[in-house]
């Protein structure tokens, strides 16, 4: 059986947060399976869900995929072009200063601040409370990885998931970002080191191998 599968195997919760009831086994008590990821920026968050995902069939989940979207759909609202206020959000124009934003700041300022108050002052029902439970009822059999841990890391651990800590010798993340100096205080289950990308694949592949079994 492919890992892939065998979580999958595994991963079957018996009470959908929709409300939905699954038949499950009276023996089947094995906890479901989350894993989320903390860490400064750039430390390769991205690539071990991605890792995760394609080798052991993780459904990806970002606490702020919703809220991102919502800032893209505002960007175009104020007059910027759909493929810039894409970029502003997505891609290679998120560092760099806008004349179009109030103070020519960098569209991740307002992402940050934006965030920060969905999470934080709405509440983790409105952020990856409500993402996950939208991963579980698309896709109710599969184990979920979250792509970054910030604000909502205490609900996180509370049902269960493990926290992995991704560090990166020598790296610092962008100045000024708030989340980071929040992250920096979340407690991990575990932490994963690695200055190579490479060496970083192997010690998070490793990592899953132990929650799933095989080789």
């Amino acid at each position: 059986m492919l890992a892939a599968e065998r979580i999958e195997a595994a991963y079957i919760p018996r009470h959908s947060p929709w409300g939905d009831i699954y038949d499950v086994p009276a023996n089947d008590n094995r906890p479901q399976i989350m894993v989320g990821l903390t860490g400064l920026r750039n430390v390769g968050k991205s690539t071990v869900a991605n890792l995760l995902r394609d080798e052991f069939g993780f459904v990806p989940v970002h606490a702020f995929a919703s809220g991102k979207e919502a800032v893209r759909e505002w960007f175009v609202a104020i007059g910027i072009d759909a493929e810039t206020a894409w970029e502003m959000v997505y891609g290679d124009l998120k560092d760099v200063p806008s004349p179009d934003l109030p103070g020519g700041v960098a569209p991740r300022f307002f992402l940050e601040k934006f965030g920060h108050f969905m999470g934080a002052t709405m509440g983790v029902e409105w952020t990856l409370g409500l993402e996950v439970a939208l991963a579980r009822r698309r896709n109710p059999r599969k184990p979920i990885v979250v792509e970054s841990l910030v604000y909502d890391a205490p609900w996180f651990r509370r049902h269960g998931g493990a926290v992995w800590r991704l560090e990166r010798p020598g790296h610092e993340g962008p100045a000024g970002v708030e989340s980071d100096a929040v992250q920096a205080a979340i407690a991990a289950d575990a932490t994963i080191s690695a200055t190579e990308v490479e060496d970083l694949k192997a010690k998070a592949r490793a990592a899953a191998q132990q929650i799933v079994g095989g080789s």
